[in-house]
């Protein structure tokens, strides 16, 4: 059965990668020896999980990286959606698939749940994270910062079912109600439709 979310996160993310995937051969055009979605290790940003962040394109990694970042300059408009799935409150509002906010309303994130989350969706492999040649898209995620109730991603390239699965980790935190929406947009009041 598929998960009343998906039809209605699929154009979100559909947005954004078909333009970061139109976006990297411009970037390779000006930096032949350029990367996409390579890890590199954060040090100063601790709320960063793990500290880790997949950069949009690296125009060069030796003798010293330098980057460039994607940014969609709209987002998908539609109305604010309210409603229970799998046992959750939902509150969906318009947002980025390179930057959304993911609250829980009521309790706290499960940090070692959100943590295994992470290293699946960011692509650790024994610790390591997975390194794409080239600037083929890899399906990662590209950051996520935990602060409390409150969670800050960068969903990258990753699919649909990511976003999903943080919502099951979310509701099994003990979340009454979670909401999804961009982190400087405010949320307009949920129109009253359901997602179910």
């Amino acid at each position: 059965m598929t998960n009343p979310l998906a039809p209605a996160i699929e154009p979100i993310r559909e947005k954004f990668v078909q333009a970061y995937a139109q976006w990297l051969p411009e970037m390779l055009k000006l930096f032949p020896q350029g990367v996409s979605e390579h890890p590199f290790a954060i040090r100063h940003d601790k709320s960063l999980i793990r500290n880790l962040y997949r950069i949009d394109f690296a125009t060069q990694l030796q003798p010293k990286p330098e980057f460039r970042e994607f940014r969609l300059s709209d987002m998908l408009a539609f109305r604010s959606w309210d409603g229970p799935i799998d046992g959750v409150h939902v509150h969906l509002h318009p947002f980025r698939w390179d930057a959304v906010v993911v609250q829980l309303q009521g309790a706290k994130w499960n940090v070692e749940a959100v943590t295994r989350w992470f290293d699946r969706w960011f692509g650790l492999m024994k610790d390591t994270p997975v390194v794409t040649p080239g600037i083929q898209t890899s399906g990662f995620i590209h950051a996520a910062s935990l602060q409390d109730e409150i969670l800050h991603l960068d969903l990258g390239t990753a699919p649909v079912e990511a976003l999903i699965e943080l919502v099951g980790i979310g509701r099994a935190s003990g979340a009454s109600a979670i909401a999804l929406s961009d982190p400087v947009v405010q949320p307009s009041k949920p129109a009253g439709e359901i997602l179910n």
